[in-house]
């Protein structure tokens, strides 16, 4: 649960004027002020009592006059009573009477479609802002707004940049204002540039925030701009809190999102008081923006930075309706090489997972590899089918690190399963001959003979039941220079080791000095390895004398002094 609580007292602060309204109109836009403050006040009068902390010593943020905190397994509040909704439907009611007569009143259409999306009408909310005629920018940010709170990231993405593109220079710059959200370390630097020298860091920023990089549309810029709305709605209108809109409010509704949902505290309301409201953002709501670290090179982030909720104080938090759960994907991914490009290969299952197992069993998983160096425009979407939960996904890419997303969303679940992490080149400098990652797959009844053949059969996990046998493949690279005695290859699984010392004693990473630590090795010479410039093996080796546990497997290629190399996978073995 996120919820915010008025603390102490201030003035409503209002931020702008809205263009004068016709005076034939005046009576009429008076008449449904009033009718929208009295609406405001009963919901205030009438919100569910709901015991939550209160107080400033137990927030995890202080925003002037409200208290901010974030419990995501604190008890759900209470559903809106009916006499609200009842009360919220007579309003709408008014709104569209007038809003029909009007459709060029600015403040009339964004009370329109305000309490049709806070009324889960979405359809009939977006042919509300489609309705609107009024000048410039207003009407297709409206759109914009609504098609976002419909889940329609595409268009609202649209209909937001014709809306920047009709504001004037100084318009554009306070809407991609991004002071409020990015955190300390990068605030400095944001500071120092002026408005378009930022539009490069604020279209990566937007880019790397999106929690699911294959969806159309950037909805972690388009849920932005919707705040931005909610608050031009809110600014000139009765606000649910007591003492009215103000900056306080404003930042709040920027950095977290607005409520969907108000209780009240069920102590004692004084005589002649409001009684204190507590706001409820929906969660769970992971940060906004992407740190520092990843900002500056995504290729080496690891996935714990992606799945981090936050210790709090968080900045800036993003509740996605199509990501009400985010799970971690089960799956194994690897990288090689053809020539200046790279080829990623994912295999995935999600048949762990009771949700999107039943997503999987009626047809409704959608998976996609996203490969990218932290720009759209240098992106890369490969979707893929599903098969009984699981599927494999291809892509490829310009040689080099990148970032990777693999995405498996299941919309009728609201969840997403995610892997996003940095993959990196595994080349050694040292070393002429190369080679690529390890790829764990099924043993079949023959063998891989290409990254393109293995793909169909590789596991879609690292973990490994006991007692199994598993297939593995690589490519070697430069093996023209192997001499005619051939390539060292050698196999070996042995125990992670625990604690700060690092796998089987990090500098004594040689396979040949850690010969005691060697549960599992596999030696040969590989003579057909001369004189091709790329070199595809696979073996298949016996895991059964392994107890349950981590395991490092490491394969080490040797040409001769100085021309080694080694690449290492850790894996699982589980009791069966």
């Amino acid at each position: 649960m996120m919820s915010v609580v008025a603390l102490g007292s201030a003035g409503a602060q209002v931020l702008e004027v809205r263009p004068a309204t016709p005076p034939e109109v005046t009576t009429s836009i008076e008449t449904l002020r009033a009718a929208q403050e009295g609406f405001e006040t009963f919901r205030r009068r009438n919100a569910p009592g709901f015991n939550v902390r209160t107080g400033p010593n137990r927030c995890d943020e202080q925003v002037g006059r409200f208290c901010y905190w974030y419990e995501e397994d604190a008890p759900a509040p209470p559903r809106e009573p009916d006499r609200i909704r009842d009360a919220r439907t007579r309003l709408i009611d008014q709104i569209d009477s007038i809003g029909r007569l009007y459709p060029n009143d600015r403040w009339v259409s964004g009370q329109r479609v305000r309490y049709l999306v806070e009324a889960g009408r979405h359809d009939e909310a977006i042919r509300a802002a489609e309705a609107c005629t009024s000048r410039e920018w207003w009407c297709s940010a409206l759109q914009g707004f609504a098609f976002h709170v419909a889940d329609r990231f595409e268009e609202a993405d649209s209909a937001y940049e014709r809306a920047l593109r009709l504001m004037t220079e100084r318009e554009r710059c306070e809407w991609r204002d991004l002071k409020l959200l990015v955190d300390d370390n990068q605030l400095k630097r944001y500071r120092e540039q002026g408005c378009a020298g930022r539009l490069a860091f604020e279209q990566r920023m937007w880019w790397l925030a999106k929690p699911m990089l294959s969806i159309r549309g950037n909805d972690a810029r388009t849920e932005y701009y919707s705040r931005l709305m909610m608050a031009h709605f809110v600014e000139d209108a009765p606000s649910a809190y007591s003492m009215g809109f103000d900056f306080d409010e404003r930042e709040l509704t920027l950095r977290y999102g607005w409520p969907i949902m108000w209780t009240r505290s069920p102590e004692p309301v004084p005589f002649g008081g409001e009684p204190g409201l507590v706001g409820h953002e929906r969660t769970p709501a992971h940060p906004f923006l992407p740190a520092r670290g990843v900002m500056d090179n995504p290729a080496s982030s690891d996935s714990a930075g992606w799945r981090s909720k936050g210790i709090p104080p968080v900045r800036a938090r993003y509740a996605p309706t199509y990501a009400k759960r985010l799970a971690a994907l089960e799956h194994q991914s690897a990288l090689f090489r053809r020539g200046d490009s790279a080829l990623v290969l994912v295999a995935w299952s999600v048949g762990n997972d009771r949700d999107l197992r039943a997503a999987a069993d009626s047809s409704g998983l959608t998976a996609a590899l996203v490969l990218t160096r932290g720009e759209e425009r240098d992106a890369v979407v490969e979707r893929g089918s599903v098969v009984n939960g699981a599927g494999t996904l291809m892509a490829r890419s310009a040689w080099g690190s990148m970032l990777l997303s693999a995405e498996v969303s299941a919309p009728s679940q609201h969840t997403l399963a995610r892997a996003r992490y940095g993959v990196r080149r595994s080349d050694s400098p040292q070393s002429t001959i190369q080679v690529s990652d390890i790829v764990l797959f099924e043993p079949y009844e023959g063998m891989p003979t290409s990254a393109e053949d293995v793909v169909s059969h590789m596991r879609t996990s690292e973990r490994i039941p006991q007692g199994s046998r598993v297939g593995l493949f690589w490519e070697a690279y430069n093996t023209d220079v192997v001499s005619p005695a051939g390539l060292d290859v050698s196999i070996t699984v042995a125990p992670e080791a625990s604690g700060s010392v690092g796998w089987v004693t990090r500098g004594l990473r040689a396979l040949r000095r850690v010969r005691e630590a060697r549960p599992v090795t596999v030696g040969m010479r590989d003579v057909a390895a001369r004189g091709t410039n790329l070199t595809a093996r696979a073996v298949e080796v016996d895991l059964s004398t392994l107890t349950p546990g981590r395991y490092q497997l490491q394969l080490e290629l040797d040409a001769g002094p100085g021309n080694v190399v080694r690449v290492e996978r850790t894996i699982t073995i589980v009791s069966p």
